[in-house]
């Protein structure tokens, strides 16, 4: 690769936005490294818009910092957030903010985080009107266990929060198998996308999953009860199979985990118990997976290229093009930049916090087929 020239090279702005990810330092590390290698200066924005807005000048270390290769290096197998990340959103504070991007000449930034990183980069859309600062090329990387960013198919730290949570489940299950006749519920998180209750819950062989999207109520809770009893009377004991069933922690707020445990006790008149399990921030994982940290490098790389060709033009200029505020996401078989003016019009449902459209939601009635629960629209309730 050739370094740029110097009037090309940028001051990148690097910040995490939300939750904690795996793959967040990774993707860091892939930028610095790129941003190095073509005479770029990568800089920090530690503990998020809070951190830069109220902690850019604290001595003797301030929130913005340009980051050395040395301090990145061994970056790449550690989770969490090496630069500290925070939920706390520009419009806070926007003036401050546009104030940091000026002192420090940020010429270019890079997002990474979850909704609360796609929301802060449609607010510094927005607020381009009202400050050049923001007249420059942005890019959001989604990195959430939640995987509900509009704009890709995946978000990195995903992949984490399901091995940490399948082999949480496994290990539950194996429990339940041991006692024979036992049932756990288990809540996920997931905020209030159903992504990561079920693809857990098609890995390890769930009897039913709970999901935001479709909700709980008392007639479903009655039917997946009455199909426990069913379940186990059909089994006589010869097998020892343990029952798990997913919810996700949002899916309502009437019938909490706990709730549902307790009903099925009940309702089981002895012939079998109940547990409830809340692995809680389990999920977010430690160590990454190999396949988040792949994808982070690929992605993080991406992203430098796409603001790379920014470089050089007019503030103006970048303003008037829809793709200088992206997301790059997997679409498909394809990684692809969507402009952000775009998504967040067509795609994004800002209610829930989520996709319009889930790709994913199909495989939800295999959870169900392969379980051998009644569809919906079987229920003896259901509309004909």
């Amino acid at each position: 690769m050739l370094i740029q020239t110097y009037m090309q090279r940028m001051r990148v702005g690097i910040i995490h936005v939300g939750a904690p990810a795996g793959g967040m330092n990774a993707t860091t590390r892939a930028a610095v490294a790129y941003c190095l290698s073509r005479g770029h200066t990568p800089v920090a924005l530690h503990n998020g818009f809070p951190g830069l807005c109220r902690h850019h000048d604290d001595e003797p270390v301030g929130s913005v910092r340009e980051v050395q290769w040395l301090d990145a290096e061994n970056w790449a197998s550690k989770g969490g957030s090496e630069i500290g990340t925070n939920r706390g959103l520009p419009s806070e504070d926007i003036e401050k903010t546009a104030w940091c991007f000026e002192h420090y000449k940020i010429d270019a930034l890079f997002l990474v985080g979850g909704f609360e990183a796609f929301t802060s980069l449609s607010e510094l859309r927005k607020a381009r009107r009202d400050f050049d600062a923001f007249k420059i090329p942005m890019v959001i990387l989604p990195a959430t266990v939640s995987n509900n960013v509009p704009g890709t198919e995946y978000s990195i730290g995903s992949d984490t929060c399901l091995n940490a949570l399948i082999d949480y489940c496994d290990a539950i299950k194996q429990s339940a198998s041991a006692s024979r006749r036992r049932v756990f519920v288990v809540e996920t998180q997931g905020g209030a996308s159903g992504y990561v209750a079920t693809i857990a819950g098609l890995s390890i062989g769930a009897l039913a999953v709970y999901i935001p999207e479709e909700g709980i109520s008392l007639k479903m809770l009655a039917a997946d009860i009455e199909h426990l009893k069913k379940s186990f009377a059909k089994d006589k004991g010869q097998t020892r199979a343990g029952k798990i069933i997913l919810r996700n922690e949002k899916a309502s707020k009437t019938y909490t985990t706990e709730i549902i445990a307790n009903m099925i006790r009940e309702e089981s008149g002895g012939r079998f118990e109940s547990r409830f399990a809340v692995p809680g921030h389990v999920q977010q994982g430690g160590t990454p997976s190999p396949m988040d940290r792949v994808r982070a490098v690929r992605f993080g790389v991406k992203s430098l290229q796409h603001l790379e060709t920014y470089a050089g033009k007019s503030k103006d200029e970048i303003a008037a093009d829809p793709m200088s505020a992206s997301v790059i996401g997997i679409r498909g078989a394809k990684v692809k930049f969507s402009p952000m003016e775009r998504i967040e019009k067509e795609e994004t449902d800002w209610k829930d916090r989520r996709p319009k459209d889930e790709f994913w939601m199909e495989l939800k009635d295999t959870v169900d087929t392969l379980s051998g629960r009644p569809r919906a629209d079987q229920w003896p309730w259901a509309e004909k």
